[in-house]
């Protein structure tokens, strides 16, 4: 079998000879791993296969044109831009299309009004580094700047400059989406006008078909194009330095970090508080221990060399906050925001410790892309974004379950993973990342991935890893309650022939449907048959 030929030829004649190809040697470009999110688990050898051919469109019109080619001769295809999302990105069917976004590059920077209007396929190295040219900064999350600006606007896409900046979804204005079917939705002021200056007014909006917390991973469409909002920074350049790998941004005088070792974790977390409630600072998170080490080692080796002197007390004694201040609009900014910090950590009992006058894990992200590789594989099996007081406890059931799956996870001494607030203490964030190596049996890791879902049901904690992530028919009743019945109404809505990215987003009930070694931890209610299209 292959794509229907007469559907292959029309593709070829809108993105052109050079952007079309079946050829088996292209193909491998696409495959899922070796190493990486979510690479070497049971999911990425069930669930992802080849594509049997790629297309390149280069705008909103020819990616239109293609998924009405799409739809007429019935075609699966899966949007891709730069795939660091993992298997969840690729090819879950035979005979498949990828629609691979590289070439939607069109970049325009709104110097007056802070926005980017960005096509799919530009990164959010580009965007931070034109922000940071013009006076302005923007989130890059913790995927690496390597990824795909729309991807994380439409998908996770925080990390700890969210302190200030706030959520994704709050800075996504005008877009343009090519539904399944092919048709072109304009939201915002692009609705109206040729301005993609306006997102959304108050209330319920179209932005909800891209996300939640999470995104649904091109289920429903296409972005194509979308303006992208960004904020003031400081004047002064962040200088590259050092030699690739140990490279970072020297920072300037009115940029800083400041990490203090706390007390205790009850100190830890009412510092975030206070500092929320002071409505000072750029970036604020808690440290986890392994992240020194990753930080201090060359290689794996040192790694473990590092890592393997710890033990559960020498953990349990470990609570940093590490805080960013920026003088967004003088000295004397920068300067109040040091008085005001010190006064809260002076209350509290806060040590101050020496840290790197740098950057290299947030404001640009150049060490996200192998910086976690210490194992071979990992992936961030949950993360939730609720109170402080939830992120803070969340950690720690979870460090306890894991005990239960390690090995094959990594050792970890009982850490509880990150939590940070998010928009001035306004909300917590808690993400519990986990890592194996991906040539032993990893069984215990597939297994882990969905016990932790019957975990946040047990103990009524908010996940932000719903919909394609979790098994649809697990997570679905307990939340909402029953929202997986109006996900799946949408998709059907908007998706009838199941040729966007199929078969999510009930993937992750297929692939327990298909692994042996998941029935053993399957003791929720599933229909005898999955209520989607077989491919």
């Amino acid at each position: 079998m292959s794509i229907n030929r007469q559907a292959y030829n029309a593709i070829k004649a809108v993105v052109g000879d050079r952007y079309i190809s079946e050829d088996p040697a292209v193909m491998e470009g696409y495959r899922s791993g070796p190493a990486g999110y979510e690479n070497g688990t049971g999911y990425e050898r069930v669930m992802t296969v080849l594509p049997h051919a790629v297309c390149l469109p280069k705008n909103t019109e020819e990616i239109s044109k293609v998924v009405k080619i799409c739809a007429r001769y019935d075609v699966p295809y899966v949007p891709y831009s730069t795939g660091f999302y993992g298997p969840r990105t690729h090819c879950h069917v035979e005979n498949e299309l990828i629609i691979d976004l590289k070439r939607t590059n069109q970049f325009e920077y709104d110097e007056k009004h802070f926005y980017f209007d960005v096509g799919s396929g530009v990164t959010l190295a580009a965007c931070q580094q034109e922000a940071l040219n013009k006076g302005a900064y923007s989130v890059i999350g913790g995927g690496g700047a390597q990824c795909s600006a729309i991807c994380n606007l439409i998908g996770d896409g925080w990390s700890p400059l969210s302190h200030r900046i706030g959520l994704p979804h709050r800075r996504i204005l005008g877009t343009e989406l090519v539904l399944p079917e092919g048709d072109v939705v304009k939201m915002g002021s692009l609705a109206v006008m040729d301005d993609p200056f306006w997102g959304e007014g108050p209330g319920p909006d179209l932005r909800g078909l891209l996300r939640g917390f999470t995104g649904l991973r091109g289920c429903l469409g296409i972005v194509s194009k979308m303006a992208i909002k960004t904020l003031p920074f400081q004047p002064e350049k962040l200088e590259p330095s050092g030699i690739a790998p140990n490279t970072a941004l020297a920072l300037p005088p009115r940029v800083r970090w400041f990490n203090f070792l706390m007390p205790s974790k009850k100190e830890q977390v009412e510092a975030m508080y206070e500092i929320g409630h002071a409505e000072i600072a750029a970036a604020l998170t808690k440290v986890p221990k392994f992240w020194r080490a990753i930080a201090k080692a060359e290689d794996k080796e040192e790694f473990w060399k590092l890592w393997l002197v710890e033990n559960e007390e020498s953990l349990r004694n470990f609570f940093i906050v590490r805080v960013l201040v920026v003088g967004y609009t003088s000295q004397e900014d920068f300067d109040y925001q040091v008085r005001v910090l010190n006064d809260i950590m002076t209350e509290l009992g806060g040590t101050q410790t020496r840290t790197k006058p740098s950057d290299e894990s947030w404001i640009k992200n150049a060490d996200s892309a192998g910086m976690w590789l210490m194992c071979g594989s990992y992936v961030s099996v949950d993360y939730i974004i609720e109170s402080l007081t939830q992120a803070t406890q969340h950690g720690e059931t979870y460090a306890e379950l894991k005990r239960k799956y390690t090995p094959p996870l990594m050792p970890d001494f009982g850490d509880p993973g990150w939590f940070q607030g998010f928009e001035m203490g306004h909300q917590g964030y808690s993400e519990f990342l986990i890592y194996w190596d991906h040539r032993e049996d990893i069984k215990g890791v597939d297994q882990f991935y969905v016990d932790t879902s019957k975990m946040n049901i047990k103990h009524r904690y908010y996940t932000s890893l719903l919909g394609p992530h979790q098994p649809l028919f697990l997570t679905g009743p307990m939340y909402g309650p029953n929202y997986h019945t109006w996900l799946l109404k949408v998709k059907e809505e908007f998706d009838p022939q199941w040729i966007s990215h199929p078969p999510v987003p009930l993937a992750h009930d297929e692939f327990v449907n298909r692994a042996p070694w998941m029935q053993e931890i399957k003791d929720w209610e599933v229909p005898d048959e999955l209520p989607m299209r077989k491919w």
